[in-house]
């Protein structure tokens, strides 16, 4: 406050040296410095007022900064987290790769062991209790061992349509795949396919016959090269 009577002063001082003491009342002294003086006033608190708004911006601006470089950080780091994850998730893809293209590499080398076959009724993919028993047994038999990969094969017998059958047959080796996954067996040793009323084992004019094509084949194949 007292820096900013200083000019108001000397500007009182100033009008008071122009008007002589004995020619000059009190009254119109005062009257001629207030009319220098109000308008100083007036515009001193305008600026006084500016200024204060111009803090108040400032200090906004300055809390919207910190906060969007707050956002940029936690994006920073949420960036960075997903390119580790697409890193590593690279390179367990480029290890199956590998895995697979040695397979591949090598399915020539593969003989056929065994096949197990079981058997379904008309129209049903469910496996009742003898083909539990044989796919129980090729499970035990097969617990931890390598070098050997499962060929599912799907059958129908000669009736119905060819469409259904083909439906049909896809689902009773995804039921023998389904148990045998659930059992131990991993994923990528099994492929499985359908084939529907194709390669018939018997005649499909008799009951017999007909009985023994509604099956499904898992035929062992195993190789000398291990995996």
């Amino acid at each position: 406050m007292a820096s900013r009577r200083t000019p108001i002063l000397l500007l009182t001082i100033a009008i008071l040296s122009m008007f002589p003491v004995g020619c000059a009342t009190k009254k119109y002294v005062r009257h001629r410095i207030d009319e220098r003086v109000a308008p100083l006033e007036n515009r001193t608190g305008e600026l006084e007022e500016t200024s204060r708004r111009n803090s108040a911006d400032i200090q906004r601006l300055d809390g919207e900064v910190n906060e969007a470089r707050a956002r940029a950080d936690k994006a920073q780091v949420t960036a960075d987290a997903a390119t580790a994850k697409a890193v590593d998730a690279s390179a367990k893809a480029d290890k199956v790769n590998t895995r697979v293209d040695k397979l591949v590499e090598n399915i020539d080398a593969y003989t056929l062991l065994k096949t197990v076959t079981v058997n379904f009724m008309v129209n049903r993919d469910l496996l009742d209790d003898t083909a539990i028993s044989e796919l129980s047994a090729l499970v035990a038999e097969l617990r931890g061992k390598k070098g050997y990969v499962l060929d599912i094969q799907g059958y129908t017998d000669a009736t119905g349509a060819d469409k259904k059958n083909m439906m049909l047959s896809d689902r009773r080796a995804r039921a023998v795949y389904q148990y045998l996954a659930e059992n131990g067996v991993p994923l990528f040793r099994m492929n499985l396919l359908g084939f529907g009323k194709g390669q018939p084992v018997a005649d499909n004019d008799s009951r017999e016959g007909r009985a023994q094509n509604r099956r499904v084949e898992v035929r062992v194949m195993v190789t000398q090269i291990r995996d």
